[in-house]
């Protein structure tokens, strides 16, 4: 059953959206602060930062990487209950400001 689920999860990350790909990572990134998997959630952290658009995002990414990195830093040895409302809160505004506004 495993393997089925594993399967599953890599096929609907190689075929989603970019940004169906940020919201996995908001809900990786608040798993991993359940589960209090440091590990995990600097990953998910470091490919938020990878994934912003310095360019054509301006101000906003600006913002974003400011509060990725300071989460990067507080998941060393910080409150991850923290991080875990500021991860829900960008990904509830993700939710409302892009992924909504998508063509289904």
């Amino acid at each position: 059953m495993y393997d089925a689920r594993q399967q599953y999860q890599q096929q609907s990350v190689q075929t989603a959206s970019p940004e169906k790909l940020i919201d996995k990572l908001y809900e990786a990134g608040i798993q991993a602060c359940y589960q209090e998997d440091r590990d995990q959630l600097r990953e998910v952290l470091l490919e938020l930062v990878k994934a912003l658009d310095m360019e054509q995002g301006g101000e906003l990414a600006e913002r974003l990487q400011s509060i990725y990195e300071f989460c990067i830093n507080e998941c060393a040895t910080g409150d991850l209950d923290m991080i875990r409302e500021l991860l829900e809160e960008l990904r509830e505004g993700w939710r409302e400001g892009v992924l909504d506004r998508q063509p289904a």
